[in-house]
């Protein structure tokens, strides 16, 4: 895949696939095209741009097809770094979060709101009878994160894809966040996860692979233990500086989920 902007390749000939369940960090440096790639994945590029080669979610190309377009069996659910920016403040939480349940699944208004409500207390949000009727501007920085994941998993999509979404918690947070993506994704039935971050410490809890970029290519990709072990891009060794523990490889799959092509 390539994204063309402004007359340049921000991101170019990048290739890399999601098995179904896999959960698979996209690591590099702020401006290596981590959040480009992402949006190319979920067709919210910026307009201007374009996208060369393919994306292909559960076999189907979507790399020129708008979110609102795709089939269901080609959604994908995305986790903002910014829940100030994902989350609208003029409406409460759970009419953001109804609409999913109404539009993708047919609910009434009624199954729509009960539906809300256990996804919440899924989420670990406590009291979410009260929450629902609230503003994201009244939650915490850890709840809207936790809003937002439930935003993404409402749609049961094949891939969930998380820009950074830790990167504005405190340690706790984190650690909260961490667990639920851990638990929403990574086993049969569940979403694959794309985890983009720069933080190795949170893709080594979560990952089983990991792909890296700079400049917009591809420097380093394969099992995370081994890159762990024997990091062969300048980029990953900076990233291990600061490793205190690692993360064991997982089982692979045939038949991507995902598939991003250069």
């Amino acid at each position: 895949m390539s994204v063309r902007l402004g007359g340049q390749d921000v991101v170019d000939g990048l290739s890399f696939q999601l098995q179904p369940g896999e959960r698979v960090c996209l690591l590099g440096p702020s401006g290596s095209g981590k959040s480009l790639t992402a949006k190319a994945i979920l067709g919210l590029l910026p307009p201007g741009s374009s996208v060369g080669g393919g994306i292909r979610i559960n076999g189907i190309d979507v790399g020129r097809m708008r979110a609102t377009r795709r089939p269901s069996t080609a959604r994908a659910g995305m986790v903002f770094q910014d829940t100030q920016a994902a989350l609208n403040p003029l409406v409460s939480v759970g009419t953001q979060l109804r609409e999913p349940f109404l539009r993708a699944h047919g609910m009434s208004r009624r199954e729509a709101e009960r539906a809300v409500v256990d996804l919440l207390a899924r989420m670990r949000i406590s009291a979410p009878e009260r929450v629902v009727r609230r503003s994201s501007a009244e939650l915490s920085g850890g709840q809207r994160q936790r809003v937002c994941l439930a935003l993404a998993l409402a749609c049961k999509p094949a891939l969930i894809v998380a820009d950074e979404p830790t990167t504005a918690l405190d340690v706790l947070s984190q650690d909260e966040v961490l667990t639920l993506l851990s638990d929403a994704t990574g086993t049969a039935g569940t979403p694959s996860l794309l985890f983009i971050s720069h933080d190795m410490h949170a893709a080594a809890r979560l990952c089983e692979r990991a792909v890296i970029i700079d400049d917009g290519r591809l420097v380093e990709s394969g099992a995370l233990a081994n890159i762990i072990k024997a990091p062969g891009h300048r980029f990953s060794r900076e990233l291990l500086a600061a490793l205190r523990h690692g993360a064991g490889p997982g089982a692979y799959r045939v038949s991507p989920v995902c598939e991003v092509t250069g």
